[in-house]
């Protein structure tokens, strides 16, 4: 033992080379444990910094974003509540005093309000339909139960509106289309706090001069200056509209939510399909390495690059199936009840569909030529499934003409002239040279055939944009599953094997469960980045301006980021407060979102 210490010291003696540097001396030791010190101060520092210019820049953008939202007005009535009540506020009035004043001063479009408001069919059918399919109550009053709303009076549709209709609802539409209230001028709330002397004054000096001078009135006065905010329960409940005071984001909010829900069922299961394989089927080959490494090069692509793919894709390549026209299921799309109904006016007779069949006045039209005709009007009103929606006109002028028995000559023009139709984008006249229908018949005919005509079906629906941002989601969705899969030790993997389960079955009772929080929380915030995109809707052809709300997957469509974007290229200020409003909503969207990813991953997080 001696001789092997002898030739193998062990100690500080046998590395005096080595010794040198291994321990520094005292002072040495301090001063580089005080440089230390010095580079993590500097570096708590630089985080400190980062976080406070990150809280300043959010504090900044909340403000800016909230004194657009909040803030005064001036409100100009062309009719003063207090001249139609007599002297009691409109919140004191009943809803048959509130419908009365409707029906005074526009009883000629109770229908409408009707439609908008309280009718429980779908508006296609609305024309057709009865008083009691319209209310929904069978107990309505039985002598206008079976009648259809046009054929009943003015008063009687002024009751149903009382009967049904909320009170606010009353008191919004007398303000809308009574009232004409409109707000002339809208400050910040910044302005507000500080200079709402100087604002009253220039509201009823020049503000109010030049509203007079470009409404060309003789003369009219500030009715309220007060405190506003743009953002309530209304805003969030009411379409969109041309008037600022008048819009809501109902309309862009229930556009968003379809997107959200196209966007889940088609990018969630895709994303962990992809990620299962990537991670448990896979060999780890040259092949698989670049499908990821694609994989994650496309999660930093451009939005608008995705844009233009869904585009080329989804609108135009597979229109048939994004416009709904392959499942016949785009409500939108004429059929023979509408073609119907907007033709029949123009025979002696008119012309009835029941059971299936087709039936006409043969004075005029027998039941072939009324045959031909609907079928000239289905086709005619259902162009193209593609973008180019090319037509044959002459082919169409011809088909009108046999079921006719007439002579049409088709001219095409861009001047307005008889029997001109505008049809994707070309005005094309009709000549008769002879038939059974006079002008102004035919003038309804050629006037009916538009507005079949100008149902465009293309794949220009909330599907097509659905599918879009599912694409744009999928490669983060993909990355996140694969991280939440691989986190799951492999040990249970071998317990699984051990106890003579198969690899599915491993996948789905234990790896998949395991791995759910992880999963669930990456598919949220990709949602909630899906929300907020706006170049990709622009691309695919989301509508700026849409009063109607998305029926089906099919339907127009528009979202919150494009609402937002609409509104504040408009030049009226008003325009950018309501913007404002939006644009709070959507950041309570998203946090809204951002705060169920947080919960699902603490609540459910799994720790090995």
């Amino acid at each position: 033992m001696a001789s092997r210490n002898r030739h193998h010291p062990v100690g500080a003696e046998a590395f005096p080379e080595k010794t040198k540097h291994y321990m520094p001396g005292e002072k040495a030791f301090y001063q580089r444990l005080e440089k230390r010190h010095q580079r993590g101060r500097l570096g708590r520092l630089f985080n400190l910094f980062s976080v406070s210019v990150a809280g300043l820049a959010l504090i900044a953008l909340f403000l800016n974003v909230a004194n657009e939202a909040f803030g005064t007005i001036g409100v100009v009535n062309t009719i003063e509540p207090a001249a139609l009540t007599g002297g009691p506020a409109l919140d004191t009035l009943t809803n048959e005093e509130l419908a009365a004043i409707l029906l005074e001063h526009v009883g000629r479009r109770l229908r409408v309000f009707i439609r908008d408001t309280i009718s429980q069919v779908p508006k296609e059918d609305f024309t057709k339909a009865t008083v009691t399919e319209i209310v929904g109550d069978p107990n309505v009053d039985p002598a206008i139960a079976d009648e259809l709303l046009k054929s009943i009076s003015h008063e009687d549709q002024a009751a149903l509106l009382a009967k049904y209709a909320d009170s606010a609802t009353l008191r919004r539409l007398v303000l809308e289309e009574v009232v004409e209230q409109q707000v002339i001028a809208s400050f910040p709330l910044s302005d507000t706090i500080f200079n709402f002397e100087t604002i009253k004054a220039q509201i009823e000096g020049p503000i109010l001069a030049d509203y007079i001078k470009r409404q060309r009135l003789e003369a009219a006065e500030v009715t309220v200056i007060r405190f506003h905010s743009w953002l309530d329960s209304e805003f969030l409940t009411k379409p969109m509209s041309s008037a600022p005071a008048l819009a809501g984001v109902r309309t862009a909010l229930i556009g968003s939510a379809g997107l959200m829900i196209v966007v889940v069922l088609v990018a969630l299961p895709i994303g962990v399909g992809a990620a299962i394989y990537l991670e448990e089927y896979a060999h780890r080959g040259l092949i698989n390495r670049l499908i990821e490494t694609n994989v994650r090069n496309l999660a930093g692509v451009p939005s608008i690059i995705y844009g233009m793919l869904g585009l080329a894709i989804f609108v135009r390549a597979l229109a048939p199936f994004t416009s709904g026209m392959v499942f016949h299921v785009n409500f939108e799309a004429p059929t023979i009840e509408t073609v119907v109904e907007r033709i029949s006016p123009v025979f002696v007779g008119g012309i009835t569909y029941e059971n299936g069949a087709l039936s006409a006045d043969s004075a005029q039209l027998d039941e072939q030529s009324a045959q031909q005709l609907v079928d000239v009007f289905l086709r005619y009103g259902t162009p193209s499934l593609t973008m180019q929606g090319n037509s044959d006109v002459s082919e169409m002028a011809d088909a009108l003409a046999e079921a006719l028995d007439m002579t049409v000559d088709v001219v095409v023009t861009r001047v307005s002239k008889p029997h001109d139709i505008e049809m994707r984008g070309k005005a094309y006249r009709f000549d008769v040279a002879e038939g059974s229908l006079d002008d102004e018949a035919f003038d309804a005919l050629m006037s009916s055939l538009a507005r079949s005509n100008s149902f465009s079906p293309n794949g220009r629906t909330l599907l097509s944009a659905g599918l879009t941002l599912a694409l744009l989601i999928l490669p983060i969705i993909i990355i996140n599953a694969q991280e939440a899969i691989r986190a799951v030790p492999y040990t249970i993997r071998e317990a699984s094997y051990g106890l003579g389960a198969t690899r599915w079955q491993t996948i789905w009772r234990q790896i998949l469960p395991a791995a759910t929080p992880g999963i669930m929380t990456g598919t949220i915030l990709s949602v909630s980045r899906a929300v907020g995109e706006t170049a990709p809707l622009i691309v695919v052809g989301a509508a700026t301006f849409l009063l109607t709300d998305p029926t089906s997957p099919f339907s127009q469509f528009t979202a919150m980021p494009i609402q937002i974007y609409q509104w504040t290229a408009r030049p009226q200020g008003q325009f950018a407060d309501i913007a404002a409003a939006a644009i709070i909503v959507l950041l309570a969207l998203m946090l809204a979102l951002n705060a169920v990813a947080i919960v699902l991953r603490n609540r459910y997080s799994i720790r090995f």
